[in-house]
């Protein structure tokens, strides 16, 4: 046997220098992420640029930081210029960098550039003025160059509500899509408007990452070019918003920020039916501002440089840092009011017949459309939740025990009793026309291949709402059997459907429950359900198939940022609804079991959702006229959230959500949730008709389904109102009463004093 001791010269020495080796490896690895530099550096031309170093794969080189692009309007094309800064000085501020960019002999755009690296942020305040003037127009770039060679599907990407990962999961055809990537040329320019943040980050093979973000953003735009989908060129001094992305020119990568915002190369117009809504154009839609003397721009962009260990981590810290630098305002509402108000909307649109009763899916949501045919259907879950509007009816009744809470329980009990008939092992159907009885077939959404299907999230949203209405019923004496016997038959089917690896198919044949859709990337949409009939009868089963299916859903996608199968319309593509009701998932499943790993696992999927919500606000066309505005001037937009990926239409779905915000708020300590709940609780209810702030809507309590803050700028597709406008709003008040009644009085106070 060999021994070594301290006397032994070799090994002491090998130890040694394996401690110097280990050493210099983790100075290297923390000079990635807690040290980079800024440096000029002096070009063949005598000319300057800038370098960040010792930021691992995210170091940056940039010799030319003056960009400009120009609209010919003459010749109708653009062409690019650049240079290095003429002079690079060094003052406390940072590095000043002065220098001009001619375009003719009378005419040229003077640049003066403050750029400051602070704790890993640098940070660049931009002026650029115009000298002489010009037909045409122009836009200027704030862009840094990956130093080492990259391609872009060698990068995970984070656009806040548009792109999470790579090209997998979302649609093919989206903004950041795989349909037009050619390696060596693709672009990706985001209009600041379409972000709930503006920003974009990068994470590289060793973990280092880039971001960059519109630190100050403003938004401007005009009638003209945001309430339109026109892609001519337009050219306007009155346009403040930028675009932001990256771009793959051969194997480097860049990161940056244009002002105005040219967005391209894929861009979105009207969303129509069709294959992807008719709304994806690969093409071009050009903004410039006028090339006019004394005519100045302004902005100021960060760019940061750090380290992430996934594409979750970089989500999380990207989003926070935007937040601290946004600091998205609270916009206070009367929150009690609006309860009883939107209470008071969903039971306006009961309908009864006979011994039946629904509420209608769908209608208009200002005044004059006359109810027709398919406005009395009614349907369970996403997008009718009937089951879970007359939930919250039962709700209020508790609260009143006048002439109208006693007429919302009747009415709440009526829809109920007339659901529960519809057979579920297997289900026969999501609803039925309230007038004849006759079963719905098929869903707003299309069949598939023609064929009338029920889904699992329609199915588990209403069934949950069920389950919560017992419970709630009995807490206060009130039994309801053969609720519960309804589920039981439903979760019984159920589990008969659970596949071997712990999914659940996305959808079956009405009827005879054969699976037209195997996905099982919904499956999370089951566990709420199922943990809340263990609740409520002990069986494991339920427990165990929901442990089961929590463990499918994070183990294929959301471990790597991928919360797909949300939303029943935009089948297996990664949407905001996804994450929210995994966050609901991994808490039920915590207090279910008390394992830790669900609240890390509801941390990720809040951080996740959270960034579908706008934390800025974008403002309406500054020469708009009222009337055309659906979202009103002067009202904040923060609050809205995109809705999935593919396109930017904007909801208020997440007021369903604050009260899980509060109860992870309440096992983590972290008040960042609490501020995503308040905002949830407050700024989701901005455009709700109230009595004294009409906005010509049927009444108090009504607002349309969603909007845009793209184009159209305030307006949507259409004013309609669906029954999961309203029960969102409830969910999350209701909720947080439950969760902690204390803290949904001080949260609900619109002057509280302690919010910041």
């Amino acid at each position: 046997m060999c021994t070594f001791s301290s006397s032994n010269k070799a090994f002491n020495l090998a130890v040694a220098l394996i401690a110097v080796m280990l050493f210099m490896i983790s100075c290297n690895c923390l000079q990635a992420v807690a040290a980079p530099r800024l440096e000029s550096r002096c070009n063949q031309d005598g000319t300057w640029g800038i370098v960040v170093g010792d930021a691992g794969m995210a170091s940056i080189e940039q010799p030319q930081p003056m960009q400009l692009e120009i609209w010919d309007a003459a010749k109708s094309e653009t062409r690019s210029m650049s240079a290095g800064y003429a002079s690079l000085t060094e003052d406390e501020a940072g590095l000043i960098g002065a220098g001009r960019l001619t375009l003719a002999d009378d005419v040229s755009f003077q640049f003066k550039d403050c750029w400051n690296l602070d704790h890993g942020v640098l940070y660049l305040d931009r002026s650029v003025e115009v000298n002489g003037n010009a037909p045409g127009g122009f836009l200027s770039g704030a862009v840094l160059r990956v130093a080492s060679p990259q391609t872009w599907p060698q990068i995970e990407w984070f656009a806040p509500g548009m792109i999470y990962g790579n090209f997998d999961l979302i649609p093919g055809f989206a903004i950041g899509g795989r349909d037009y990537y050619r390696p060596g040329a693709y672009t990706v320019r985001i209009r600041e408007d379409r972000l709930p943040a503006p920003l974009v980050a990068a994470l590289f093979g060793d973990h280092s990452s880039l971001a960059v973000l519109n630190r100050v953003p403003r938004g401007d735009s005009t009638a003209a070019e945001a309430m339109s989908f026109s892609f001519d060129v337009m050219v306007d001094e009155r346009f403040q918003f930028g675009a932001i992305g990256a771009e793959e020119h051969d194997k480097t990568i860049s990161l940056g920020y244009w002002f105005p915002g040219s967005e391209g190369e894929q861009a979105y117009s009207e969303k129509r039916q069709g294959v992807n809504g008719g709304q994806a154009h690969h093409r071009w839609r050009r903004r410039f501002h006028p090339i006019e003397s004394g005519f100045t721009q302004h902005y100021q962009v960060a760019f940061r440089f750090g380290q992430a260990e996934g594409l979750n981590d970089l989500c999380r810290q990207s989003w926070r840092w935007a937040w601290q630098h946004l600091q998205p305002k609270v916009n206070p509402q009367p929150i009690d009011v609006l309860r009883r108000c939107i209470v008071d909307a969903l039971a306006s649109q009961v309908i009864e017949a006979d011994d039946r009763a629904g509420i209608a899916a769908a209608i208009s949501a200002i005044p004059g459309e006359s109810r027709q045919a398919r406005h009395y259907r009614s349907i369970m879950g996403f997008i009718g939740k009937t089951i879970e509007g007359a939930e919250f009816m039962l709700a209020e009744s508790l609260l009143d025990d006048s002439d109208r809470g006693k007429e919302l329980r009747r009415q709440a009990e009526k829809i109920i009793n007339t659901f529960i008939r519809l057979k579920m092992n297997p289900p026969e159907s999501e609803g039925l026309f309230i007038q004849s009885g006759q079963i719905q077939e098929g869903r707003i959404a299309a069949t598939i291949n023609g064929r009338p299907e029920v889904y699992l999230r329609c199915l588990c949203d209403d069934m949950k709402a069920l389950l919560r209405a017992y419970q709630r019923e009995k807490r206060h004496g009130i039994e309801h059997p053969q609720w519960l016997d309804w589920a039981r038959q439903f979760a019984d089917w159920l589990l008969t459907q659970q596949q071997p690896g712990g999914g659940f198919p996305r959808a079956w044949h009405m009827g005879s429950g054969e699976v037209l859709y195997e996905s099982p990337s919904s499956s999370f949409n089951a566990v709420p359900f199922l943990l809340r009939l263990h609740q409520i009868t002990g069986e494991q089963k339920h427990k165990q198939a929901a442990l089961r299916a929590g463990e499918f859903a994070w183990q294929n996608g959301q471990i790597n940022g991928r919360f797909v199968g949300g939303t029943v319309d935009n089948a297996d593509v990664i949407d905001k609804e996804a994450a929210t009701i995994s966050l609901e998932c991994y808490l039920d499943l915590y207090d279910a079991t008390k394992d830790p790993k669900w609240i890390q696992r509801a941390k990720v999927a809040a951080d996740i959702a959270e960034t579908w919500m706008y934390i800025w606000d974008v403002p309406m066309p500054v020469d708009a006229e009222d009337n055309d505005l659906q979202w009103k001037r002067g009202i904040p937009t923060t609050g809205l959230q995109l809705i999935s990926t593919g396109h930017t239409l904007v909801d208020a779905y997440m007021s369903f959500d604050l009260d899980e915000y509060v109860r992870l708020y309440k096992l983590t300590g972290d008040k960042h949730y609490l501020q995503v709940a308040r905002i949830l609780l407050h700024n989701t209810k901005a455009m709700v008709e109230l009595p004294d702030r009409p906005y010509g809507l049927r009444g108090p309590g009504w607002q349309q389904e969603h909007y845009s803050l793209a184009q159209p700028r305030g307006r949507g597709r259409h004013q309609y109102w669906l029954p999961w406008v309203a029960t969102s709003q409830l969910n999350g008040i209701f909720g947080l009463m439950e969760v902690d009644p204390e803290l949904y009085q001080r949260l609900s106070k619109p002057n509280e004093e302690d919010w910041k």
